[in-house]
């Protein structure tokens, strides 16, 4: 294996490690919504689409033509877990029903197999990679951890 490759999982495995022993006790992170409805219902702001992955909800976002936001995550990471309220207030802030985000389970407790199989299409190598799509199209990836003024750049770029 490339040495420098070998380097960078142990890095990131590292990192996660440190980060997951520092969480205090009992510390939880809230699921978004289940649905788009839902997450409309929820929102804070005008229109928030930001919820569990279902292949059913994704589906119709792409026949929608929406801007798709997918948050790789696990329920172990301390990257996830740090980033995702960050994540939420983003899409809370948003006053556009052009996008729709998903939480992708990713190598978790709680991953189907339509999240692996989803992970596989885009060749997502970790959790917290966040890709962005337009027109059923990959336009952007990112494996760094993102902030609610990172994530409404991103989303706005692609909008544009």
């Amino acid at each position: 294996m490339n040495q420098k490759i070998f380097t960078g999982i142990l890095l990131v495995a590292l990192v996660a490690g440190v980060g997951f022993l520092l969480l205090p006790k009992g510390t939880s992170v809230p699921k978004p919504p289940t649905s788009l409805q839902q997450s409309v219902e929820q929102s804070t702001g005008e229109s928030s689409l930001y919820v569990e992955f279902t292949q059913a909800e994704y589906e119709k976002a792409l026949t929608e033509d929406k801007v798709i936001f997918l948050d790789f995550y696990a329920n172990w990471c301390p990257i996830c877990r740090a980033e995702a309220p960050e994540i939420k207030a983003g899409f809370d802030s948003l006053t556009t029903d052009k996008v729709a985000g998903f939480r992708v389970n990713f190598n978790d407790d709680e991953t189907d197999e339509d999240e692996k199989a989803l992970a596989k299409k885009f060749n997502v190598p970790y959790q917290h990679t966040k890709i962005i799509l337009k027109d059923g199209k990959e336009v952007a990836r990112s494996g760094d951890q993102w902030d609610k003024e990172t994530l409404l750049r991103e989303i706005n770029r692609v909008l544009k």
